[in-house]
């Protein structure tokens, strides 16, 4: 049985529809003051760091690293429970070490996943015009 359509999604709330449409169109997107060009993440009215209520969506390369996961082995929501185990990542963006998403790793085996691990972003569809933003691991050539 497919469980993706149950899998809660993503509502974009008013500060962050710029990133999912980004994703939608196979885009990472993030949230940068217009004025003191610092990224920020989650995306919000004001600039944490000079107040100003001025921002841009930048495009970013989508590459990081693997800052911290888990292994879920207890789902919380019942769609997730033919999923288990599964992983849940921080991956930290090589655009603002402050950048940091919350994501799962696909492609890799949950017994492979290491911290400092190079990925890329990927977008796996959720459900018909939904698309998420994962990560692959980058090998290296």
């Amino acid at each position: 049985m497919d469980t993706r359509s149950n899998f809660p999604r993503p509502i974009p709330e008013f500060d962050a529809r710029e990133f999912w449409a980004g994703c939608n169109r196979g885009e990472l997107l993030m949230q940068r003051c217009a004025s003191c060009k610092k990224f920020r993440w989650l995306p919000q009215p004001m600039c944490p760091s000079c107040n100003s209520l001025e921002s841009e969506w930048t495009k970013v390369s989508g590459q990081g690293t693997v800052y911290s996961y888990t292994i879920i082995t207890h789902p919380v929501h019942p769609a997730a429970a033919s999923r288990v185990p599964y992983n849940v990542a921080q991956v930290q963006l090589d655009e603002d070490p402050q950048l940091i998403l919350i994501t799962n790793l696909v492609g890799v085996s949950n017994e492979d996943i290491r911290i400092g691990m190079r990925v890329q972003v990927t977008f796996e569809e959720h459900s018909p015009g939904v698309m998420l933003p994962k990560f692959e691991r980058v090998t290296s050539s």
